[in-house]
């Protein structure tokens, strides 16, 4: 009898015990999603006064002066004495940054140690500037800290570290953007270049060289603007000429197009490496003439399309991260922005957000940002404010973001698939606690508002 009511008891306690894991795991949201993500529509339009629909967001004057600072700028890379003018002054920085650090290949181990004097030795810094031409890039081209394509992570076993932490991946520019190639590598296989914002080592078939013939007639044409990246530049007889990218600039080609479509002047790479202007055309409805009207509509149009696209640190795979999302939406607009989200913070009148709780600060947010003209910044990220929440009256953000931090989970709490971080990945509209339901949730700096710094509000 006594064996029976023992039987009894662990019988009755196994199904307790299952039932409280399985009730529990029931309520726990699967990878990849937050509360947050379940009952904020991702649809920006509806965080969107209706209010602001037809106005503008900048005035014209204002937008106009925006737009020709935006395209000296744009353009400064074929202006002389520009390689002495960029965000960047050291092209080196990525062999000093690793010296004595240990660094980790694709396959998650440590690279040997001479991987660095190889970087170097390629690298021929002892001979910068090696040589100095204008430029244009004619694919979506990749910007390395060093010339390798092959990626570098920090300790892979560490919070926030490995894939897709290549920190090689320095920025993406598309095709069409104006650069100065002022190096090669030992093998020639590399070419160093600088854009306004950033520098890096590209491969050199993403390049063709520019005459003063090419610089004039780019630039003093009126511009298009690519809306999508699934936009396709095609010629005029229906061949891929140029892969399309939401804030992408073209010319717009004097020749007539035929209905439905946008000419633009494509520059395409010859064989002897000079660049030529080729006519050719993009869809109307991914293309329109640049700036854009400063319309609630027209930013929601850009949005929509990039609502859900993988996060892409250093636009790797041709994907964005928090400040390239900024900067290639503003571009669109005529506001120029810089490449990282220290600079963005800065680019604008700063209301300072230090020291306050997490209430203060949505409260200031809400009083004093401007929607989609507004960027909330914390230390290595940036959100495009868009609006209170019209449910809870909480500001609302759009960004491309990896994930909230966590701590080991305990028993009952859902294991992460990567440690140390729950996993979004991809551009979302959120609170500023996303995940703050999740009990293994680092708190209070795993919710995103502890540690917002300052609101910037731009186009001023």
């Amino acid at each position: 009898m006594h064996r029976f009511f023992l039987w009894k008891s662990l019988v009755s306690l196994l199904f307790f015990v299952v039932f409280l894991i399985t009730g529990c795991a029931s309520k726990v949201l699967t990878p990849g999603q937050v509360h947050d993500l379940r009952v904020l529509p991702q649809e920006p339009g509806y965080f969107i006064s209706a209010d602001l629909d037809g106005q503008l967001l900048i005035p014209a004057e204002r937008q106009q002066r925006l737009a020709e600072e935006f395209l000296g700028r744009h353009f400064a890379p074929w202006n002389p004495g520009f390689s002495d003018l960029t965000d960047d002054s050291d092209p080196f920085w990525g062999l000093k940054r690793y010296q004595g650090r240990e660094a980790y290949g694709e396959n998650l181990l440590p690279l040997p140690a001479t991987w660095l004097e190889t970087m170097e030795r390629q690298s021929v810094p002892d001979l910068y500037p090696s040589l100095v031409q204008p430029a244009v890039t004619v694919v979506s081209t990749s910007l390395r800290v060093l010339p390798t394509h092959r990626p570098v992570f920090s300790n892979p076993s560490n919070p926030g570290e490995g894939f897709p932490f290549d920190y090689l991946q320095n920025s993406l520019a598309p095709a069409g953007t104006p650069v100065l190639v002022v190096h090669a590598s030992l093998n020639g296989d590399w070419y160093l270049v600088k854009t306004p914002h950033v520098s890096g080592w590209v491969r050199p078939w993403e390049v063709a060289w520019v005459d003063q013939d090419f610089m004039d007639a780019f630039r003093s044409s009126d511009m298009i603007a690519v809306l999508s990246d699934n936009a396709v530049v095609r010629t005029e007889q229906g061949m891929f000429a140029l892969p399309g990218r939401a804030g992408m600039l073209l010319p717009r080609s004097p020749e007539p197009s035929p209905p439905g479509a946008v000419g633009v002047l494509a520059p395409q790479r010859g064989a002897d490496g000079w660049a030529e202007l080729k006519s050719a055309l993009v869809q109307e409805s991914v293309a329109a003439p640049w700036p854009l009207a400063p319309t609630s509509r027209n930013y929601l149009q850009v949005l929509d399309g990039l609502m859900g696209q993988a996060y892409g640190w250093g636009g790797m795979f041709e994907n964005r991260d928090c400040s390239a999302l900024i900067q290639d939406v503003q571009a669109l607009f005529g506001i120029a922005m810089p490449r990282n989200s220290r600079a963005q913070a800065r680019a604008g009148r700063v209301v300072d957000l230090e020291g306050l709780s997490g209430a203060e600060k949505e409260r200031l947010i809400l009083e004093q940002g401007v929607p989609l003209l507004s960027i909330v910044n914390m230390p290595g990220h940036v959100m495009l404010y868009l609006g209170p929440d019209p449910a809870t009256g909480r500001p609302v953000v759009l960004h491309s973001m990896w994930g909230v931090r966590t701590k080991p989970p305990g028993f009952l709490d859902r294991h992460t698939h990567l440690p140390g971080r729950w996993v979004l990945g991809r551009t979302v509209i959120t609170t500023l606690t996303p995940g703050a339901e999740l009990s293994n949730l680092i708190k209070p700096t795993g919710l995103l508002v502890e540690r917002v710094s300052s609101l910037t509000v731009l186009g001023e």
